[in-house]
């Protein structure tokens, strides 16, 4: 089909109303619609008048952007070294999970960085994982300075989904061993804990919102392969912690508002990035922190710094600057909508899914997740067709046009 064609066909399906109002693997209607632990109760979800529609249309994009995730095919270094006479405390490479495992690897790598009885402290990285860091060595009494090349929005971490996705691309399959699993647990844990205490804060840093996946065929079904797919198989532990979240349950055909006859309904929890991350940088700040600009081309430059004790959160950067063959970049495209305040909830098809914090609803499709890519040009072709499937699911008259 033509690129044409699907934008004039687009463009009728507006007309009609449609669009009033960025993977499967990334976070489609599968991942949102796991099976639930055989221990929680059943719980229905009655679906009360009409919900809001998607406004997803064209006109509505304000930002598309394209950011790389830190894969690393062993799971997240929180290993340490000497650099001359530094310790250097790795916390990198946590793929796709870095937002939803900071606070559980930094607990980590900090309890161990404190055992050297130093009082001041480097963190070499500004994104979710160098932040935490630095913070959870505030709390311990510590003074930190942060030395970045970059901060907040011209970093990874301001770029990814802003859900809770705390095994996403977290290690390769042969290396999901039972150990690994348990790891894994316990840091999944302590982090989903610590996000609950940033809930009703101003400005929403976390929030919990109904999430609903759809999709045109069963949910046992087996699901049609993505073409030209290159993904390697990942690990996957989402069984270990199905307690920590409310269960998805299907919905009849009458609870059900969209044009897909199978749908599930649920909750997660979302990232609304800019608000958090600001949240996080004013804890820093109040508690003394200070942020440097430094570009580092060698291990070697840590040993000019000041700090006895550094901890190094540089993401995919650790790749060139430690030499870890393990990292990979992973990319992801995300459209970005203008912001629906009356949108209350996330949403997952066949093609796209749609998560809606507060600085704009946020698109993805199926076509993210391309490992070993380094292409940071944004796609238009990826980002007209993810809104147009979109507006195609928002077709029922149980969705209100607000």
């Amino acid at each position: 089909m033509s690129s044409n064609y699907k934008r004039r066909e687009f463009l009728r399906l507006a007309g009609l109303g449609l669009g009033l109002g960025v993977s499967g693997r990334f976070a489609n209607a599968a991942d949102l619609s796991e099976a639930p632990s055989s221990a929680r109760p059943h719980t229905s979800y009655p679906q009360y008048g009409k919900i809001p529609l998607v406004r997803a249309s064209q006109d509505r994009i304000v930002k598309e952007t394209v950011g790389l995730r830190p894969f690393r095919e062993s799971g997240p270094n929180l290993g340490h070294e000497k650099i001359g006479d530094k310790s250097v405390f790795h916390n990198y490479g946590h793929g796709g999970s870095g937002w939803s495992l900071s606070w559980g690897t930094s607990a980590q790598v900090t309890h161990e960085a404190l055992s050297t009885g130093a009082e001041s402290f480097a963190v070499v990285g500004c994104g979710a994982i160098g932040l935490t860091s630095a913070i959870l060595l505030q709390r311990a009494g510590k003074s930190v300075t942060i030395y970045a090349k970059d901060r907040h929005p011209n970093i990874t971490s301001s770029v990814a989904t802003g859900v809770w996705s705390p095994d996403s691309r977290i290690c390769l399959k042969q290396h999901a061993t039972d150990a690994f699993a348990t790891w894994w647990n316990d840091t999944c844990r302590h982090s989903f804990k610590s996000y609950q205490t940033f809930l009703g804060l101003p400005g929403s840093p976390i929030e919990w919102v109904d999430s609903y996946a759809v999709s045109n065929t069963p949910w046992d079904a087996e699901r049609p392969k993505v073409p030209n797919d290159t993904q390697p198989e990942y690990g996957h532990f989402r069984d270990h912690v199905q307690d920590l979240t409310p269960r998805f349950v299907d919905l009849d055909k009458s609870a059900n508002p969209f044009r897909e006859p199978y749908a599930k309904k649920g909750s997660r929890m979302i990232f609304n990035i800019s608000a958090y991350h600001q949240t996080l940088l004013r804890e820093f700040t109040s508690l003394g922190g200070r942020i440097e600009s430094r570009d580092f081309q060698s291990p070697a430059q840590f040993k000019k710094l000041p700090e006895p004790v550094i901890v190094n959160a540089t993401g995919l950067g650790s790749k060139t600057l430690f030499g870890d063959t393990q990292m990979h970049p992973v990319r992801g495209q995300l459209t970005v909508l203008i912001p629906q305040p009356e949108l209350n909830y996330s949403f997952s098809n066949n093609d796209a899914y749609v998560i809606p914090r507060r600085d704009g609803v946020v698109i993805g499709s199926n076509q993210n997740g391309i490992i070993d890519s380094t292409d940071l040009d944004v796609d238009p072709e990826q980002s007209f067709d993810a809104v147009a499937a979109i507006a195609r699911s928002m077709t029922q008259s149980k969705i209100a046009k607000i």
